[in-house]
């Protein structure tokens, strides 16, 4: 598995989708840095089309697999980001797709997923229901399943914002990236193991949804109980067998958990400190920060990656009232 991934094929991937995509800032903030005594720099994927990283991953995934997939209908499942990704890919490229999400996805993601006309099915009551779900339909040969997260085109396209980072600051001592499936926090955490070994990557999930952490802490990938969560995006159980599950074991320092009063005052900082709105799978990457400092009080440079900002207004609404 690993051998099928390099830093060439990351640079060629870029490439690839550099026209479709944004190279998104690196932001140093000087009122968190002096509030929190270290240099924090903000990857604003926030900004990035579509509102989160998730379309790196899913114009790898299609434009890699260009000729199989025309002809054919792409299945996906998402909570939101990944569904809104492959929505807009799939009406600048021409591709027929169905999404599938659960009851629990957010109305503001499902009102965008149908903006660009895509087949939208609600299904089942969690991510994880609406994903055996879309499994299933992806057994029809017409359908090509498109995860998420557990493909290695989808990783290898999430891997470009690390090659920005580092591009963009080869100095950082730590970057802190929120992991839900683990896509994101698998193609950072490879790039910057090869290119700054020296650098920590610290991956964050919220206490209502740790599968990853708990994957990790049992040595197998492990089914929770889910709870409710403003990082919806961040929301569900690892599929079975998954690639990112060694790619976490392997490249990642460790994985920290925040709860769900410390993500919405990261939320509510982020906005009042900043003006940058970002959704709850965003800002726990402050959260952590914020919450575990002292595992940070020798590190000078810090990045923390803003995976994105499609909050949902009532979310906000909430969290500020």
């Amino acid at each position: 598995m690993f051998m099928d991934l390099s830093l060439s094929k990351i640079y060629s991937t870029r490439r690839l989708i550099g026209k479709f995509v944004r190279f998104t800032p690196l932001y140093h903030s000087e009122i968190l840095s002096d509030k929190l005594n270290a240099s924090i720099y903000l990857k604003l994927e926030n900004q990035q089309v579509t509102g989160s990283f998730k379309i790196r991953g899913v114009l790898s995934k299609i434009l890699r697999n260009i000729d199989t997939i025309r002809g054919k209908k792409i299945v996906t499942c998402s909570m939101g980001n990944h569904a809104i990704a492959v929505s807009y890919a799939s009406e600048i490229l021409g591709i027929d797709a169905k999404i599938i999400m659960p009851r629990s996805a957010t109305s503001f993601k499902k009102e965008r997923v149908k903006a660009y006309g895509t087949d939208l099915e609600i299904h089942g009551a969690n991510y994880d229901e609406a994903e055996s779900y879309a499994l299933r339909l992806s057994r029809n040969r017409d359908f090509i399943f498109v995860s998420p997260y557990n493909d290695l085109d989808i990783i290898l396209g999430q891997a470009t914002v690390g090659l920005e980072i580092v591009e963009q600051n080869p100095d950082l001592d730590v970057i802190i990236v929120p992991v839900g499936g683990g896509g994101l926090i698998s193609g950072i955490s490879y790039v910057i193991k090869e290119v700054s070994p020296k650098t920590k990557v610290i991956g964050v999930q919220s206490e209502a949804s740790p599968a990853m952490y708990e994957s990790v802490k049992a040595g197998k990938i492990v089914k929770i109980n889910l709870k409710p969560s403003i990082a919806e995006g961040l929301h569900g159980n690892v599929e079975e067998n998954s690639i990112t599950f060694e790619f976490v074991k392997r490249y990642v320092d460790d994985i920290l958990l925040v709860e769900e009063k410390e993500i919405m005052e990261a939320i509510k900082e982020l906005y009042y400190l900043e003006g940058i709105v970002v959704e709850g799978a965003a800002a726990v990457t402050l959260a952590a920060l914020k919450k575990y400092i002292d595992l940070f009080s020798k590190m000078s440079n810090i990045c923390l990656v803003l995976s994105g900002g499609n909050i949902d207004p009532k979310h906000f609404i909430e969290i500020f009232d």
